[in-house]
């Protein structure tokens, strides 16, 4: 397992889960983001490499996410919060892609007070997942293996789960990728203050 972090002393943390390229500069730009809103950021690869795919590497990135790490390793994860739980207050976990689903995937272990997932497209999978938390799920509009607005409805079943559709295709938060969206980044980024706000007061 990887661990970038960027600490400024707070009481509360977030837990940053990549994409299949690794701790890339989006997601970096993710840890300064919930440094800015007060948080400790840590982003974990679970692949354990120093490698970070290029976005022109997309084939050999996803397969050795699904040879080498998959969706079932996210009890490491747990373990790793389970430790920083000692040393904060409250423990959001964020997720892009790949990641939100692993991070939708831990929000049954009473491991932390939030998640936040981007195009967890994967999620549409686990919908059985019971989640003990307050959850925020960004989808876009487009997925080409899916129909977004077919599986809302099932999400919504727990109370605990808010959805948001934006404009856009999968990736449309990241500045550095082919399908970014500015107008839909900015958008989800207010709608995870908005969030952050509401779990401080809980």
């Amino acid at each position: 397992m990887t661990i970038f972090e960027q600490k400024i002393g707070s009481g509360k943390a977030v837990v940053i889960i990549p994409e299949i390229y690794g701790i890339n500069q989006y997601i970096k730009d993710w840890a300064d983001f919930f440094k800015h809103q007060g948080y400790d950021s840590f982003c974990v690869d679970l692949s354990g490499r120093d490698h970070v795919y290029g976005y022109s590497e997309t084939n050999e990135a996803y397969s050795e996410f699904m040879t080498e790490i998959g969706f079932d390793r996210y009890k490491e994860i747990v373990v790793y919060i389970k430790e920083l739980k000692r040393h904060y207050k409250k423990i959001i976990i964020f997720g892009s892609s790949v990641g939100a689903t692993i991070a939708w995937r831990l929000t049954e272990s009473q491991c932390c007070d939030g998640m936040i997932g981007y195009y967890g497209s994967r999620i549409r999978d686990y919908l059985e997942v019971n989640p003990i938390c307050p959850c925020l799920l960004v989808f876009p509009e487009q997925e080409k293996s899916f129909e977004v607005p077919a599986i809302i409805p099932k999400l919504k079943q727990n109370g605990t789960v808010v959805t948001h559709i934006l404009p856009g295709e999968h990736g449309f938060a990241d500045p550095y990728g082919k399908d970014f969206n500015e107008q839909s980044g900015k958008k989800g980024l207010d709608m995870v203050k908005c969030f952050l706000r509401k779990i401080a007061y809980r």
